[in-house]
């Protein structure tokens, strides 16, 4: 099967894998039909992001069953799924106490990270991490399922109310699901982004209520021009940090999605003394279920947050598009796509 493989650091290629099999009574085997391109694809391409070498790409899928295992009763072939791809053994020290985004085993497990992904043709997982799709959802728009539920994830850890002043820097797939999901639950803010292509697009598409600023500065200054404070920061970015607690109202949230590194410090006395939250928040944690739900229901408009769409073997032009140059080894500022699906014949 045709599969997207990385070696190292910007070598990827297209190679021919065997077709995985079914080991366990619990496992399925699925047709890959569609494949979202995750930030974390970009960060492993380019070197900043560790995965292992000759782990075939990917995680943000949907497709069809075409084999189950024998003690599979709640799917049959021929069901359309989207998948989970957060692995979990819930019986480790992590599982067992809530935690299960960070599962002991995720060194050796997690999709298209350390153990094989989606940019391919065919997948093997449990049936639990299998979720039916409605007819009327097509395979592209349930790869959003994966990163909704990352972000519901981290809006779980917040104690929110729907009057929070808030501001999301970042105007690709996560910073509009961020703000989708927080529309969900009454709030309303703007999105930042550097890139004046990449906020045309977000303009048309963000949820109502929301607005959009090329600069931090300008959105403080709509939101909060008497007292230049706000309740919710969430940082999509991974470049920005903390640098922005001066501008966290007493109580505040600064959320911290982006996998970028660097260096950040901080005051401990203020953090103290306003009462200051700085939460990190990675994978999906108890989340898929909720995500499935509301893209089913058209909640989050996955159509709209789809900018392009590429066959498997146009990889190259598909990173391109988001910035992530694999001929030259460069990675810059995506301009012109939102959500980019890799699509399998």
């Amino acid at each position: 099967m045709l599969s997207l493989v990385y070696k190292s650091a910007w070598d990827v290629a297209l190679e021919e894998r065997p077709q995985p099999q079914i080991t366990q009574e619990n496992q399925v085997l699925v047709r890959i039909h569609a494949t979202g391109v995750c930030g974390t694809d970009l960060g492993i391409v380019s070197g900043k992001y560790h995965a292992k070498s000759s782990i075939i790409l990917g995680h943000e899928s949907a497709g069809e069953v075409v084999q189950v295992g024998d003690r599979v009763t709640t799917l049959q072939v021929g069901d359309r799924v989207v998948i989970d791809p957060t692995y979990y053994c819930g019986q480790c020290n992590m599982c067992r106490t809530g935690r299960q985004n960070h599962c002991l085993h995720k060194s050796t497990t997690e999709t298209g990270v350390s153990s094989d992904g989606t940019f391919t043709d065919y997948y093997v997982t449990e049936d639990r991490f299998l979720y039916k799709l409605a007819d009327h959802v097509s395979y592209a728009e349930a790869t959003l399922t994966e990163p909704l539920s990352c972000m519901l994830t981290g809006i779980n850890q917040i104690q929110l109310l729907p009057n929070f002043r808030t501001i999301i820097l970042g105007a690709g797939p996560i910073g509009m699901l961020y703000s989708y999901a927080l529309a969900s639950k009454g709030v309303s803010g703007s999105i930042v982004d550097i890139s004046e292509d990449r906020l045309h697009i977000a303009d048309a598409i963000a949820p109502e209520r929301w607005d959009t600023h090329n600069s931090f500065e300008s959105a403080l200054g709509h939101i909060s021009p008497s007292d230049r404070q706000v309740d919710l920061i969430v940082d999509t970015t991974g470049a920005v940090g903390t640098t922005v607690l001066s501008n966290l109202a007493h109580g505040g949230y600064l959320m911290l999605v982006g996998l970028r590194d660097g260096v950040s410090s901080f005051n401990p006395k203020e953090i103290v003394d306003r009462s200051l939250k700085i939460i990190g928040s990675i994978d999906s944690l108890g989340t898929f279920a909720t995500a499935h739900y509301m893209i089913e229901r058209n909640l989050i408009p996955a159509s709209k947050l789809i900018t392009h769409t590429f066959a498997l073997q146009d990889y190259e032009e598909a990173f391109q598009t988001l910035g992530c140059n694999i001929s030259s080894g460069t990675l810059t500022p995506s301009s012109n796509a939102i959500k980019v699906v890799l699509q399998s014949t």
